[in-house]
């Protein structure tokens, strides 16, 4: 990737449909922190697979792609899908006035690798980026389903308090709690890395970040697995140098109990990960800060809060939920054709038929 990093840098500021998990600093950390050399890596995460699109000498197009094993409908698959957040997020870098770039690279991919499925998140079913795909997938034989997905958004516009009074009565009741809850256990505290605040800190919070990771329910103590370090620490440095890295930790009477780490670029922040400490769980720690970590990305200026997945806990705290559509190629292959059956069309009639019985 080294060789393209101008060319893809420059690319990512004429684009405007795109989000930071296109870009090249977030793309490189992640490959190189999970589709490296080691077997391991490549078999859990996948292997690298970056179409290039190009005009005549000029960069029109990326697509940053992983080529996985592993089952959809039960059955075995090689799959392509986008990189980062375990395909929750991932996006194509095209060209405003290039929407043909995503079909072309299909037919590429469609020419050149063998695969069973190609999964793709982000792309609007009433685009032309579609119709692209759409146009490419009927000219190499390639059947498309659509499955429903969606991420969680925070609107940030007019401010905290505007978007409190567009909440419900019972999430004000509830964050009033947590604030007394929060207070009743001790002296909180909030601070760490915030854009251009708090960078001489840097190194100390990625060790907090770290460290309230290992406390919480998911390692139980456990240390974080050095991949996992490699791509937040990497990722915190790179955007932190930047003045859009967001990290912030909530800490009760000095002990660290939560900590959220997202990137904010144009006037928008991604979350990239969230944690508590199981100790201190009761006090539901990792919402409170949540709000407080709405509460500073609004007076800096930032309009749109974006957290990928539809997880229950997000209903608590966002403004809505928006659809993003997952869409799957299939090639016809054995493989791919009882994956898109088993997944598509026998799934819902067992559930139907469940539901009749």
């Amino acid at each position: 990737m080294a060789p393209l990093a101008s060319e893809w840098q420059e690319l990512e500021d004429r684009v405007q449909q795109r989000t930071v998990f296109s870009t090249f600093d977030v793309l490189e950390t992640w490959y190189r922190a999970y589709g490296g050399s080691q077997r391991t890596r490549r078999t859990l995460h996948g292997e690298p697979l970056i179409g290039v699109a190009r005009r005549g000498s000029r960069l029109v197009g990326v697509a940053p792609f992983v080529l996985r094993r592993g089952r959809l409908g039960r059955v075995p698959v090689t799959r392509i899908q986008f990189a980062v957040h375990d395909a929750h997020a991932g996006e194509f870098l095209a060209a405003d006035d290039e929407p043909a770039v995503p079909g072309a690279i299909i037919e590429s991919l469609a020419d050149r690798v063998r695969f069973d499925v190609i999964s793709l998140l982000g792309v609007d079913p009433h685009s032309e980026r579609f119709e692209a795909i759409a146009d490419a997938a009927s000219r190499r034989h390639l059947s498309i389903e659509l499955a429903a997905h969606e991420d969680a958004l925070v609107d940030l516009r007019g401010g905290y308090d505007a978007y409190g009074r567009r909440m419900s009565r019972n999430f004000r009741r509830t964050v009033k709690r947590q604030s007394s809850r929060i207070a009743a256990a001790g002296h909180a505290a909030v601070d760490g890395v915030h854009l251009t605040a708090g960078v001489d800190r840097l190194e100390r919070s990625i060790e907090r970040l770290f460290a309230v990771t290992e406390a919480s329910y998911k390692l139980n103590g456990a240390r974080l697995a050095d991949i996992h370090r490699d791509y937040l620490a990497t990722l915190a440095r790179r955007f932190g140098r930047r003045g859009m890295l967001h990290l912030s930790l909530l800490s009760i009477d000095g002990e660290d109990a939560a900590a959220v780490m997202g990137l904010v670029e144009r006037s928008c922040y991604y979350d990239v990960t969230l944690a508590y400490a199981e100790r201190f769980a009761q006090l539901s720690p990792g919402s409170f800060l949540i709000q407080q970590v709405l509460r500073m990305l609004a007076a800096a200026g930032v309009s749109t809060v974006v957290s990928h997945g539809a997880h229950d806990y997000k209903r608590r705290w966002s403004s809505r939920f928006v659809s993003s559509p997952r869409t799957f190629l299939f090639a016809p292959s054995l493989r791919g054709s009882s994956a898109r059956f088993i997944r598509f069309q026998a799934a819902p009639l067992w559930r139907w038929l469940g539901l009749s019985s």
